[in-house]
């Protein structure tokens, strides 16, 4: 049976709403919303434009609406593959790798992965398995399962984007304006028949940046670690060597030094948003921008009991940013802490958790609860411009929070704080948070005749629980 005609560029621009989503509902799994964003980019001049018009659609949806979509894809080689409640188009592509055809050995591999990643990260691993194989696809998480939250919802939406290109090239003629074929370059240099570049983005990491700040004789001091990370039409670049519409990364290293002279002044969220506008203009082919910032601390070192005007002392905790934007105006605002290790000695327990035959923990009421804080939360669109004064009071909240309640467990605390973030803060859509387990466990004096009333405790780098979560709005 010959495959189904595929429709032009110039038809898809024809249709109405509802036909464009009956025709693409399935580019993204589940998630008909984000086609109908899309078919509001019209007129599209060519196959690439209606891609990036897709590509757009997933990248400048709500944080929220990003994880829908990640979670709405099917677990690879899972229960759906069993129960055949796949989508035509994931059956197909799962089969592409072998994934319907797995000895014991080998689904009981992808099981077990497919739980640690949904332990890990709460949703499923997204894997372009066209680009793949069932040993490449069990490598590959073996190395993402390392990865952070953050990282991993990047890789998700990168390889969703790649799922959806594929996709679309099923639907779609690949024809330039005017309905001409695109000429084949098979045979050009750097280019193969059956070979094409994925997702792919370059920038300049550790920028270390300090700025004094002398206006008058009490100094003040940012201390800035920035990295950039640009998207768009780089292809040329990577596939063919030409370089002619690229911006150098040491550019945007240079940039970020210029840039601080006059528009680093408070906030790191303000110049994060700078940077971005300058990117996104200053390179040809830039389509989307994110500049990401972390701030050290440091506080005034007191002399004779009062805080020195230029001498400082490295405090704990660090700010945290990430900004990204695109060359359509759409603008995004994240901030956090990190690195911020924090304590209580009592009001802490763990009781009354599932035994089963290897269990051997004894339930306490009154434990030290410590732990490593990493929060990130997202702003919506109506924020109060004060970054500087909405950090430093969530970080309070956060922290006051921590020391107002007995804990039952870390993932009661983490839940209270973040409840208290969102109650108190409207200008927030959802904070997530990340907590370390740091163990100080009662030591045993008794070997030497002697009573520990909960006072001798050894601090213990051993295996750790981590605890995370999100607290976000419902609607």
């Amino acid at each position: 049976m010959s495959p189904p005609k595929k429709m032009t560029v110039a038809e898809a621009n024809r249709l109405e709403v509802e036909e464009f989503v009956e025709k693409f509902g399935s580019v993204f799994e589940g998630s008909p919303y984000l086609v109908r964003s899309a078919w509001n980019a019209r007129p599209f001049e060519g196959f690439d434009d209606l891609s990036r018009a897709f590509r757009e659609a997933m990248y400048t949806a709500s944080r929220g609406e990003q994880l829908a979509l990640i979670r709405a894809h099917p677990d690879l080689a899972g229960k759906a593959v069993v129960a055949g409640e796949l989508t035509a188009e994931s059956v197909d592509e799962q089969a592409s790798a072998g994934l319907d055809r797995l000895s014991p050995e080998e689904y009981e591999a992808f099981t077990a992965m497919n739980a640690a990643y949904r332990a890990k990260f709460s949703f499923p691993m997204i894997v372009c398995v066209r680009n793949h194989d069932k040993a490449s696809i069990l490598r590959s998480a073996g190395d993402r399962l390392g990865n952070s939250y953050e990282e991993e919802f990047e890789t998700a939406l990168a390889e969703i984007s790649r799922v959806a290109d594929l996709r679309l090239r099923d639907l779609v003629e690949e024809t330039e304006e005017g309905g001409r074929r695109v000429p084949d370059t098979s045979g050009e240099r750097g280019v193969n028949p059956g070979i094409m570049l994925g997702q792919h983005n370059y920038g300049k990491c550790g920028v270390r940046l300090v700025k004094v700040f002398r206006g008058s004789e009490r100094h003040e001091v940012m201390d800035l670690d920035v990295a950039v990370t640009l998207e768009g039409d780089f292809g040329a670049s990577y596939v063919e060597g030409d370089n002619t519409r690229l911006l150098a990364t040491d550019t945007m290293r240079n940039t970020v030094y210029a840039l601080a002279k006059d528009h680093l002044a408070s906030s790191i969220e303000e110049f994060g948003l700078v940077l971005v506008d300058h990117f996104l203009r200053a390179g040809p082919t830039v389509e989307r921008a994110r500049v990401d910032i972390i701030a050290f601390p440091w506080g005034r070192i007191e002399a004779d009991g009062k805080p020195h005007d230029h001498s400082f002392l490295r405090e704990a905790g660090e700010r945290l940013a990430m900004v990204t934007g695109s060359a359509d105006g759409y603008r995004s605002v994240e901030a956090g802490l990190g690195n911020l290790t924090v304590m209580k000695t009592t009001q802490s327990g763990w009781q009354d958790f599932f035994r089963d035959e290897y269990t051997t923990l004894p339930d306490t009421d009154d434990r030290i609860l410590a732990t490593v804080v990493t929060a990130r939360w997202e702003y919506g669109d109506q924020v109060d411009s004060d970054y500087d004064r909405l950090w430093a009071r969530v970080r309070e909240r956060l922290l006051s929070t921590f020391t107002d309640h007995y804990s039952p467990s870390v993932q009661n605390t983490l839940y209270r704080m973040g409840r208290a973030v969102l109650e108190e803060f409207g200008e927030i859509e959802k904070i997530h948070l990340s907590f370390p387990n740091k163990h100080y466990l009662l030591y045993d004096l008794s070997r030497f005749g002697m009573e520990n009333e909960n006072e001798i405790f050894q601090a213990t780098d051993e295996p750790y629980g981590l605890i995370e979560g999100t607290v976000e709005r419902t609607s």
